[in-house]
């Protein structure tokens, strides 16, 4: 009595990889400057820590994964605002 024969195989879902979005787009159009927070302060000058709260106040920043990055122009206008506010 012959066995049937069984095919026996693994099958592994494979996963599909989560793409973020495409940051060479935006940056090399040049009309939008985005920068981490760590890159903002040395270029502001000011502390890490006044920048992040400065730039979470003009809704400037964007969380992409882990890094967040910080729309520069908004938070230009945003300090100018601050600064127009002040006079």
């Amino acid at each position: 009595m012959d066995a049937p024969w069984i095919e026996v195989t693994n099958k592994v879902k494979s996963k599909k990889k989560k793409v973020g979005p495409d940051l060479d787009r935006y940056l090399g159009q040049n009309t939008k400057r985005y920068v981490t927070y760590g890159q903002a302060a040395l270029i502001y000058s000011i502390p890490y820590y006044a920048f992040v709260k400065a730039a979470k106040e003009a809704n400037a920043c964007w969380k992409i994964r882990k890094t967040v990055i910080v729309d520069l122009d908004k938070f230009e206008a945003y300090v100018e605002t601050m600064k127009e506010q002040k006079e």
